[in-house]
């Protein structure tokens, strides 16, 4: 199991908490410390009796933590998941259940992803409906090829092996996009599960309108990267839409106290920073 963490402190525990809950326990977890400055290196090494192990990676950026994290793992599947997310119980059984191969076909999947859900703000349905058609059905429709969520995700060793040399290390992409279009193009097979639900925190929401556009123009800039301009057109017009749909929810977040369910106004007034994700 895979977390790069950017400066994770706040987050990290109740996070790696989840792994270690599992009804079926995880052969190894590792936690990418992308050049933190607070103490994520601290809080990880706090759960090495549940098997956390922690790598640095001295490049910085999500794509980097991430390919180290798989290089360095050593199990036949590579699950990945951000710092922020809290996966159930029954996640890392879940995934070993969807690898498994098709009792029809004998064949397996070479990825596996599936949607979120927000933990800390309320609409929880209306989130992870959100999420589905966001995340990986407009993607669909706009790539011709499924999309995967680096929130909530897993690769066979030997689908690692096939596209580690051909992931992109661009700033200012979505790494788990340009994975994506990698995979179709190689050919193999991404398979959505949708039971397989993560929670995971809404805080990027929350940033400031600069902020928040910042990380959405990745999404038309990704797919201008592989020369997908249709699928550029399209995100950079839901972009927008996005932008506009977005910015009241931006303020429920910023409002909204993350874990116990309570609204306070002078969350509003602070600096977005404090409550946004690092961008990639």
């Amino acid at each position: 199991m895979i977390v790069p963490a950017y400066n994770e402190e706040a987050v990290l525990g109740r996070c790696l908490e989840a792994l270690a809950r599992q009804s079926r326990p995880a052969e190894e977890i590792i936690v990418v410390d992308n050049n933190s400055v607070d103490r994520t290196a601290e809080v990880a090494q706090a759960f090495g009796a549940y098997g956390v192990r922690v790598v640095r990676e001295v490049r910085q950026g999500a794509v980097h933590a991430r390919n180290r994290g798989f290089d360095e793992a050593g199990g036949d599947v590579l699950g990945r998941i951000d710092a922020d997310t809290m996966v159930g119980p029954e996640w890392v059984a879940q995934l070993a259940e969807a690898f498994a191969a098709d009792p029809r076909t004998g064949v397996r999947p070479d990825a596996v992803t599936g949607p979120s859900w927000f933990y800390d703000i309320p609409l929880r349905r209306a989130g992870l409906a959100a999420h589905r058609f966001f995340c990986h059905r407009l993607n669909r429709l706009l790539s011709g090829h499924a999309m995967l969520w680096g929130s909530n995700m897993a690769l066979s060793r030997g689908c690692w092996s096939a596209v580690r040399g051909h992931t992109c290390a661009e700033p200012g992409m979505w790494e788990d996009l340009d994975l994506a279009v990698h995979l179709n193009r190689l050919g193999l097979r991404v398979c959505y599960v949708d039971r397989l639900r993560v929670p995971v925190s809404a805080r990027r929401i929350g940033a400031s309108v600069r902020d928040l556009y910042s990380y959405l123009r990745a999404w038309p800039h990704t797919y201008r990267l592989h020369g997908q301009r249709r699928a550029a057109w399209g995100a950079a017009v839901f972009l927008l839409v996005g932008l506009v749909l977005l910015r009241p929810c931006s303020l429920l977040v910023r409002a909204h106290t993350p874990y116990d369910g309570t609204l306070s106004l002078s969350r509003l007034f602070r600096r977005s920073s404090t409550v946004s994700r690092p961008l990639p």
